[in-house]
């Protein structure tokens, strides 16, 4: 069965890049000096990081995660307050319709659903640019990862950085997320946090009254959802 084994040649040379492009390479640890373990050919070392947890576990992700949960925790509540005022709003306009004209109730029912959609618009509009705000954020630290994965490759002699993230199998030595993580959180400038004022988009406001004779507005549309 000896004899079978390949020995060293191009074989070997053929095999050994083969498995670093598929992210298979073969090394060896790597230490506090940045010294990777080169693959058996000695052309095809390879470094792995995790794309997913360089976008999550960094200090400047948490750090924005953490601040926009906290403004749509405060946008919610602020939503939650017209909601319970709209809808004791509608539960008057049905407690009064029984002792209004036609005309005066179709009036007070117009003016409902201006301000509901109102409201709606201002929340969404909100919403977006929260979402917007924090995603233009996001944006740059994803464009701060490529300088410093190659300054990473770089540093340990690596042709080539590899996700993790869609490697098949891999020697967990190869894996240098932490050391990266550590380096984006001493390198990258931290995060500007957007300063939202979100009372003021969302304070409710009344409705103008109707001039008479204006037809009412379409049934059926429902309060902020």
């Amino acid at each position: 069965m000896g004899a079978l084994a390949p020995g060293p040649g191009p074989w070997t040379r053929r095999r050994t890049i083969a498995l670093a492009v598929l992210g298979l390479g073969l090394g060896q640890g790597f230490g506090p000096g940045l010294e990777l373990g080169r693959a058996a050919a000695g052309e095809a070392a390879i470094v792995i990081v995790s794309r997913q947890r360089l976008l999550n576990d960094t200090d400047h992700a948490r750090t924005l995660l953490k601040a926009e949960n906290e403004l749509n925790a405060e946008l919610q509540l602020q939503i939650d307050a017209i909601k319970a005022e709209l809808a004791a709003e509608e539960q008057e306009l049905a407690r009064l319709r029984p002792t209004l004209e036609r005309e005066a109730f179709a009036a007070r029912v117009a003016a409902f659903d201006r301000t509901v959609r109102r409201q709606r618009r201002a929340a969404q509009k909100h919403a977006t640019t929260l979402q917007n705000a924090f995603r233009a954020e996001r944006r740059k630290l994803i464009e701060a990862l490529g300088p410093l994965l190659e300054e990473v490759r770089e540093a340990y002699g690596a042709s080539v950085v590899l996700n993790s993230d869609e490697v098949l199998a891999s020697d967990p030595a190869l894996d240098v997320t932490d050391a990266v993580i550590a380096r984006f959180n001493a390198t990258v400038p931290p995060p500007a946090i957007p300063d939202l004022e979100l009372g003021s988009l969302l304070a409710p406001a009344p409705s103008p009254a109707p001039s008479p004779g204006q037809p009412p507005a379409p049934e059926g549309e429902p309060a902020l959802q």
